[in-house]
Parts: C-alpha cells; sequence; structure tokens
C-alpha cells in the first residue's frame, strides 16, 4: 500500500495488524495526490486511511499549516486528534485540535507556535481566520470528515469561506457516511476530476449488528428501557431527539442507580468531555444523548445502541446503529416506536437491505423511589419552611434534612469540596449548609429540609472527576 515504515511502526503499537476495507480502496487512491470523495461510516477506519495520506504528502515541522481537517463537531475533532497524533508517533508532525466552547488564547499560541496538521470544527477555524491568528495559505491536503453531518448543521458557507482560503492547487479529500445528491455537488464544486470510492455503498449497516424493535406505548418507553438495561446490563448508547428529553432520561436512570450521564449542544465543554471519558473507561454505562452530539464518537465496545425515539429518517438510523458491531465485535440495535411509527421499520428495512426483528418482552414496570422521597420532603417544607436556622442544628431537629452523598475520603474529597458541590446552581450559601460527616465511601450532609429536594438533584446531575454523584435522603 506504500505507506512508509514510520507510519506502519506506529500503526502496529496502535494494535493494528490488518487494513480496513477503506484503507485498502482509499489510501492507493490518495497517495497519488488526486481528489477523491469516498462513503464509509464511522468506525470503519477512515481516520486512518486520511491520516496516512496526509502524512505520507507534508513535511513534518513547517511553520504555518500544511493539513486542514474539518469535522461537525468537537467531540470528532478531538478523536481525529487523538488518533492522528499517534499515527504520527514517528514521523514528527504536530497535530491540533480547535473547536468553540473553550478558550480561544491557547489555540491562538499553538498555533503560532507552529502546527503541521489542524482538525477544526468550522466555526471555530472562521473566527481564527478572521482574527489572522490560522493561516492556511500552505495547506496542500484538506479533508472534509462526516461531510453529510457538516451539511446537515448548516456548515456549508463556513466551508466554503474557509476553502477559499487554501490555494486553489491542492489536494481534496472528502468523506461521508451517505453520498447525497448535495454531498456529489459539494465534491464536483470543490475538487478537480474527483475519484469516488464506495466502499459501504452496498452494506451501510454492519452484519455484525442485530436489529430488533419493540413497539410500545408512550407512557411505557421508560420502564421498556429499564427492562432492557436489567435483562442485559450493557454499555449502550440511547438516543433521543431532544435536549430536554436527554436530561430526562438520564436524570430518570440515575434515580435508579444506573450510571448514566447525558451529552447534547447545552451541556458545557469540560463536563461533555468529562461524561465521555466516563463512558468510555467504564464508569458510566448508558450515555444518553442526542444525534448532533453523538454524531463522530468513536467509541469501542458499544453493546447496544437504544432508540429511545425512533429516528426521524432511515439515514439517521444508519448514523445510529453504527456506533456498536464495530471492530469485530457483536453489537445490537434496539428502536423503540410508538404504535402509530410502526410502518416506519419498511423503510429502514429498505435502508439497510436487513430485516429488523420484532422483540417481545415483558416489561417490568418500576416505582419511582426517589420521587416518593422528594414528595415527603414538600410535605416537610410546609411544616418547617418558617422556622429559624440554628448553626447547632442536628438531624434529629425537625427542619433539618441529612443527605447521603457517594462520595468520602477514598474519593479525596475534602468537606470545602463537598460544600462547593452542594452550593453549586441551588443558590444556597455556606452558611445554609450544617454539619457534614465524612467516611470512607460516603459522607452526610445537613441542609434544610426546604432546600433538600434541589441539592438532591443538583447533586445527581454532577460529577466529582470522573464519578457520577449520587444523593438520597436518609
Amino acid at each position: 500500500m506504500q505507506i512508509s515504515k514510520e507510519i506502519i511502526h506506529a500503526m502496529q503499537d496502535m494494535g493494528w495488524d490488518t487494513p480496513t476495507p477503506v484503507q485498502v480502496e482509499a489510501i492507493p487512491v490518495g497517495l497519488k495526490g488526486g481528489d477523491m470523495y469516498a462513503q464509509a461510516q464511522t468506525g470503519t477506519g477512515k481516520t486512518g486511511a486520511y491520516g496516512s495520506i496526509i502524512l505520507e504528502s507534508i513535511k513534518p515541522r513547517m511553520p504555518t499549516p500544511s493539513s486542514l481537517i474539518l469535522v461537525p463537531t468537537r467531540e470528532l475533532a478531538n478523536q481525529v486528534a487523538e488518533e492522528m497524533t499517534k499515527l504520527s508517533k514517528y514521523t514528527g508532525h504536530d497535530c491540533l485540535p480547535i473547536y468553540g466552547g473553550v478558550g480561544i488564547e491557547p489555540q491562538i499560541s499553538k498555533l503560532k507556535r507552529g502546527i503541521d496538521i489542524v482538525i477544526a470544527t468550522p466555526g471555530r477555524a472562521k473566527d481564527l481566520i478572521n482574527r489572522n491568528a490560522l493561516d492556511l495559505s500552505h495547506v496542500s491536503v484538506v479533508v472534509l470528515d462526516e461531510a453529510d453531518r457538516m451539511l446537515d448543521m448548516g456548515f456549508i458557507r463556513d466551508i466554503n469561506f474557509i476553502l477559499a482560503k487554501v490555494p486553489k492547487k491542492r489536494q481534496a479529500l472528502l468523506f461521508s457516511a451517505t453520498m447525497s445528491s448535495e454531498i456529489r455537488e459539494m465534491a464536483m464544486r470543490q475538487m478537480v476530476n474527483p475519484r469516488e470510492v464506495l466502499v459501504s455503498k452496498d452494506e451501510p449497516v454492519l452484519d455484525l449488528t442485530k436489529q430488533y424493535y419493540i413497539v410500545v406505548d408512550k407512557d411505557d418507553k421508560r420502564d421498556a428501557l429499564y427492562t432492557i438495561l436489567d435483562m442485559y446490563e450493557p454499555k449502550a448508547i440511547v438516543f433521543c431527539h431532544t435536549k430536554h428529553k436527554a436530561d430526562q432520561v438520564a436524570k430518570k436512570l440515575q434515580r435508579h442507580n444506573y450510571l448514566a450521564g447525558a451529552i447534547h449542544g447545552d451541556v458545557a465543554q469540560n463536563k461533555r468531555e468529562k461524561v465521555l471519558k466516563s463512558f468510555k473507561d467504564g464508569s458510566l454505562r448508558i450515555l444518553v444523548a442526542t444525534d448532533v452530539a453523538a454524531r463522530g464518537l468513536d467509541i469501542d465496545s458499544v453493546d447496544y445502541v437504544i432508540n429511545f425515539d425512533a429516528p426521524s429518517d432511515p439515514d439517521t438510523y444508519v448514523h445510529r446503529i453504527g456506533r456498536t458491531g464495530r471492530a469485530g465485535k457483536e453489537g445490537a440495535a434496539i428502536s423503540f416506536f410508538l404504535p402509530e411509527e410502526r410502518r416506519d421499520v419498511r423503510g429502514l428495512e429498505r435502508r439497510t437491505g436487513k430485516m429488523i426483528e420484532q422483540l417481545d418482552i415483558d416489561i417490568v414496570h418500576k416505582d419511582e423511589p426517589e420521587v416518593k422521597k422528594l414528595d415527603e420532603v414538600r410535605i416537610a417544607i410546609q411544616a418547617s419552611a418558617d422556622q429559624p436556622y440554628t448553626a447547632k442544628r442536628t438531624r434529629s431537629h425537625g427542619n433539618v434534612a441529612s443527605i447521603e452523598i457517594n462520595l468520602g475520603a477514598a474519593d479525596k474529597i475534602g468537606k470545602g469540596e463537598i460544600v462547593r458541590l452542594v452550593k453549586n446552581d441551588t443558590g444556597l450559601a455556606a452558611r445554609d449548609i450544617g454539619k457534614i460527616t465524612m467516611g470512607d465511601r460516603y459522607s452526610y450532609v445537613e441542609v434544610f429540609k426546604k432546600d433538600a429536594e434541589k441539592v438532591i438533584m443538583s447533586l445527581c446531575n454532577q460529577y466529582y472527576g470522573d464519578k457520577a454523584v449520587k444523593a438520597r435522603m436518609v
């Protein structure tokens, strides 16, 4: 495949021994220097394909970037940068991810020191160009990764603006999970006589992914989800249509002691990264996500994809279930359909070319234990809201509630950090927090009963390091 020994050595360090189909097809074409567009699903090795082409085509340690990779999301920017850094271990190339939601000055400083390969989201790339901080005048290889999603997210104007700053004489590589007329139009507008590589045209869903669907009433969806999670205990990604629904589902899972977290466009970048890191290392088992937030996620060993909300179209379905059945491991996709949505299953089967089997399960209905406890708190509020504060209060006083938190000395947390967690998003001051008793694995905090509900709900939506915080009344 004409790959240098330095890159092969790096691939061996990464545990790669056999090239994937997209690498076999795309690398020889790309190394000839011409433009190319390729259809390939997430998780099929496309980063390794265009990464090898880039590293073989540009010199390291140049004063301005020689290659630009445009991606739709912050998560994908980080993942591509991580893989490119591993691939370039022995070539001497420097890589930098740039994206919004974090400070721009550190990114500018790194660009000034010299970067060979920039991996960027369109919005932040445009911002840096306008600040004269990103010089694309010496770029010789441009990659558009997840091009279909960048179009879906409305980045076409930004992309056109950015590519106008790149020399006309450059190599352009476009990768997309779907190959619509809009994608082909973009390829023809930005490329010269491009070669087409359709690795997955006739096989959009990997054979290792088993597909199922369940017809379920709206009110039974949550219990159906609990039942599946209890039956199979999978590492799972759960897809919801909206940010609000993702938050709602994640909080319900947390109340039932599932190790769950949510990511969507409104989640702060530092928290998104913590949630993803926890999901990758297994300390979180369930990731609840919206389509945009999960786009481009490169996470191995996802056992199940669960479509809590049925996908809006067949392409979205393909993107979602492509998160499982990867790297030679079997996976499963289970989709919930309301009775009136059941007819949509046939369209998904036509798109994937595979049968989607109906799954019959006995749904186990769970109580909402935390809700019951919070109802008790609400009753107590009425009787004790006006009682005065006393610094010497104890758990026996009627106006005080004791909250158990799943953090203790073993988590290397101090009382000051516990106070900070309790104060987050609750409006409480330090004087509103009473006695704190530290244990090895658990701590106990006293607050006014009138504040207990919001403290519990706030704590259950936080992380300490990579650990999801759990809290309950005792």
